[in-house]
């Protein structure tokens, strides 16, 4: 699983079927030769954070690190096999068992060489839970590591369901730069503004809130894809998704990775433009806290569910870019059950539920009262300045109101939102939170009662029934003995709301037509980035070494958008 969507840390990816695109605007260029030079922005509505493999968790942070600063073992190709990276080749003993063989003319962007230290190094700190590695569900099956000589490393594990796959997604940290720094302390090392990698572009320099500045590495070896064409990128944060549309159309920027979909919808037909519209991996929930009566009773979530309506506010919200979400199983992934639907919109059920658990407006307001005689109300968190979830909480607000539920929307700082969520006293009631699935799903820290209290069980769900499933998918050594597991833990799920899975959203970007060579799929929008090229580069810019001690580096933070 990998994490909240407009969060950080668990990133949560569900997908197993590279998903399609929707592209204009490219086929003039497409007779051009790529050409080297020039400079692509791209804005999106959050700005970067932990440029390290070893913490990142945000969704473009991760992308970033994966595709453009450093290399992973193996990478995923378009069909979704894995292929070689720095490891040119390995071989898998049995199901136990693996070794990597390292290619020899990776280095790190300060000249040293990328070696078997560096993977031991990786790999010893993704399994210290002290190092807080947003996706320690990849390697908790994995035992131990050897390094048999300098560019040969074997690795041990219990057998499971697609084991080679969380190296796919986690890139090699630098051994030499970061083992002095504690692995309690690498949230905070400034690595994590000022990078050391080993991909194909390098890190330039960072301006708090205004943009990152990266380079093409000269030296990225040919066998990898050598040299990126474009000389530079430039990453601008611009939470506002009508100011980055803005930015695009005035040719200010390049790709906005995260435009209002209203907008999208008017502009990405417009000269100069196109759009893609690929399916996403994110889906939109409000998730209850069952440790808050009457939120622990399955009857009363199951109410909330249906009383809203999800056709509406994928109009509403997301100009028709969107399906109604059943659960965490995402429609492209492998294990999605189409038998199991969506909640109806069913406002008279709804109250039916209700009333059965004892809640019902017994003095005509127009709320309903719980048993003790206090009004249902439910204080719904949201991040304060983030305009998406402040109307879907308006949509949320209102529908309920229909069934007697009092809704009060909180607008709350990110950082208090986050420590509220994720602290073992779990302060809120309700909250609004996108999620963004993985290839391989783990469950566990979201929905398994032996996570309540960790950071990622925010409902405090239980249910024996959904433990045991989760247990026996951990164990399942193949995709059939799997699939009716996941199918009946997603009825239950539906059944029992401890999310109310809102919707499923694609992935919307706008492009200028000057940028080309954009592919984008399942693996990520920066996947190709290594091949974009522009129509009216120049020359490359001769390339300057951004040794550790060139880069500018700040250590405050500010919260993601």
């Amino acid at each position: 699983m990998r994490g909240f969507r407009i969060l950080t840390r668990a990133t949560v990816v569900l997908l197993a079927v590279v998903a399609g695109c929707v592209e204009r605007g490219g086929d003039a260029a497409d007779a051009v030769e790529p050409q080297y030079g020039g400079t692509v922005v791209i804005v999106n509505n959050s700005d970067l954070r932990d440029l390290n493999p070893l913490v990142a968790g945000e969704k473009f942070s991760q992308e970033v690190n994966r595709f453009m600063l450093f290399l992973p073992l193996i990478r995923r190709a378009a069909d979704l096999s894995f292929e070689p990276a720095l490891a040119e080749r390995w071989e898998l003993l049995g199901d136990t068992g693996v070794i990597f063989h390292l290619r020899r003319d990776v280095r790190w962007h300060d000249g040293v060489p990328t070696t078997a230290r560096d993977v031991v190094f990786t790999f010893e700190r993704v399994k210290d839970p002290v190092t807080a590695f947003p996706i320690p569900e990849y390697f908790e099956l994995w035992n131990s590591v050897e390094a048999i000589d300098s560019f040969t490393v074997r690795f041990t594990f219990e057998p499971h369901m697609d084991p080679l796959h969380g190296w796919s997604l986690t890139p090699i940290a630098p051994a030499h730069v970061l083992d002095t720094v504690p692995p309690d302390r690498m949230y905070q090392t400034t690595f994590n503004r000022a990078p050391i990698g080993n991909g194909p572009f390098r890190f330039v320099e960072y301006r708090q809130g205004d943009r990152w500045i990266f380079e093409a590495n000269p030296d990225f070896p040919e066998a990898l894809g050598g040299r990126p064409y474009l000389d530079r990128v430039v990453w601008r944060p611009i939470p506002d998704g009508t100011a980055q549309v803005t930015e695009v159309r005035t040719g200010n920027a390049d790709v906005s990775l995260t435009p209002m979909a209203e907008l999208f919808a008017q502009f990405q037909n417009t000269e100069g433009l196109r759009g893609i519209n690929r399916q996403g991996r994110q889906y939109a929930n409000a998730i209850w806290n069952s440790r808050v009566p009457p939120l622990n009773d399955a009857r009363v979530r199951l109410a909330l569910g249906l009383g809203i309506d999800r056709e509406e506010m994928i109009q509403a919200l997301r100009a028709g870019f969107g399906t109604p979400a059943v659960g965490p199983v995402g429609p492209s992934h492998w294990a999605y059950d189409e038998s199991v639907e969506p909640l109806p919109f069913a406002p008279d059920s709804a109250r039916a539920l209700l009333q059965a658990a004892g809640i019902s407006d017994r003095n005509g307001d127009g709320v309903a009262e719980l048993p003790n005689g206090e009004p249902f109300e439910i204080e719904l968190k949201i991040p304060a300045g983030n305009a998406i979830n402040r109307r879907i909480a308006e949509l949320v607000q209102a529908d309920l109101a229909d069934i007697g539920v009092r809704i009060v929307p909180r607008p709350t700082e990110w950082g208090t939102m986050i420590e509220d969520f994720t602290s073992p006293q779990r302060n809120f009631e309700a909250i609004l939170l996108g999620w963004e699935s993985d290839f391989r799903l783990n469950l566990r820290d979201i929905f398994h009662s032996e996570a309540i209290g960790t950071p990622n069980q925010f409902a405090s769900y239980s249910n024996p029934r959904v433990d045991s499933l989760i247990d026996r998918v951990r164990v399942a050594s193949t995709f059939e003995e799997a699939r009716p597991l996941y199918s009946e833990i997603q009825r239950i799920l539906r059944d029992e709301q401890p999310w109310s899975f809102l919707y499923y959203y694609p992935d919307l970007v706008l492009i200028r037509d000057r940028v080309q060579g954009v592919e984008m799929d399942d693996r990520g929008a920066l996947v190709s980035i290594q091949k974009w090229w522009v129509t009216d580069a120049q020359q490359p810019a001769e390339p300057t070494r951004s040794d550790s001690a060139d880069h500018s580096q700040h250590q405050d933070s500010a919260p993601p958008q």
